[in-house]
């Protein structure tokens, strides 16, 4: 094994062993409310992307915008949930 071979093993091994119990899986929240937080900030920004820069840039009382957002927020909204599991 090279000397370069060898030193990138170990420094993988070594970040894996000091941060492995660290990590938690994406999307997984310890509280509800924190998932539910996340998930219309996800659907909000999807929804914004998906109606374009022209409808998004509305005021919120355009009625365009709001049937735009209204129709995409229900489509984007199946996309995300939150399944909490209670301790």
């Amino acid at each position: 094994m090279t000397r370069a071979a060898l030193t990138v093993t170990l420094l993988g091994w070594a970040l894996l062993y000091t941060h492995g119990k660290d990590w938690e899986v994406m999307d997984d929240f310890p509280y509800q409310t924190t998932c539910l937080r996340v998930r219309a900030v996800n659907v909000d920004r999807d929804v914004k992307n998906e109606i374009g820069e022209a409808l998004a840039e509305q005021p919120p009382d355009n009625p365009m915008r709001q049937q735009a957002y209204a129709h995409a927020e229900r489509r984007v909204s199946e996309r995300y949930r939150c399944e909490w599991k209670g301790q």
